[in-house]
């Protein structure tokens, strides 16, 4: 987009009439860079994600139903990694952590590009407020914290592009396979 932009101002300057297209000029550079830059392409939470461990896929989706709003994510485990044989892992109240709901209705900030909600401990139902957005590399930042986002700690999670099975089993090679 940068690099049509200053074909545009290059054209421009190589004409006679060059004051008549200065404002031309420079709204086609304010636009080049306006569309080149992070903000204008900032990623949506929305997709399959590789937990930092690398142990676990969550969804990140809307949530459903209308009490949360049409704009709210939730995240939900989708994979588990297990060894062949090993049963499924349970939450702390003896369910299968397949589909569990790790992340609560989460509503973006304003900008639209950093989304608050809960998240929750599947093994002990410690609930945490949580913070998480698509860095600047395109893995999730996700913050868990208790009062402040200064009294916690960012995990990074990888986009996973790998399938998973209704099973939510897998195994390490398909983790290999579908994280970049």
């Amino acid at each position: 987009m940068i690099s049509i932009a200053l074909n545009i101002v290059r054209r421009i300057l190589r004409s006679r009439s060059r004051l008549c297209c200065l404002p031309v000029a420079s709204l086609a550079i304010f636009a080049g860079i306006a569309a080149a830059s992070p903000a204008a392409q900032a990623a949506s939470p929305v997709g399959d994600w590789l937990t930092g461990e690398g142990g676990a896929v969550v969804k990140i989706a809307r949530c459903g139903g209308a009490a949360h709003g049409s704009a709210a994510l939730c995240g939900h485990i989708v994979g588990i990694v297990l060894d062949h044989g090993s049963p499924m892992p349970k939450d702390w109240q003896g369910r299968s952590q397949c589909g569990f709901e790790l992340i609560r209705p989460s509503a973006a900030r304003p900008g639209g590009k950093i989304w608050r909600g809960r998240i929750i401990n599947p093994h002990n139902g410690a609930r945490y407020h949580a913070e998480f957005h698509v860095d600047h590399a395109g893995s999730l930042a996700l913050r868990g914290y208790v009062g402040l986002p200064i009294f916690g700690e960012t995990r990074h999670w990888l986009p996973f592009h790998g399938t998973v099975p209704a099973s939510c089993r897998l195994d390490r090679s398909a983790i290999a396979s579908g994280a970049r």
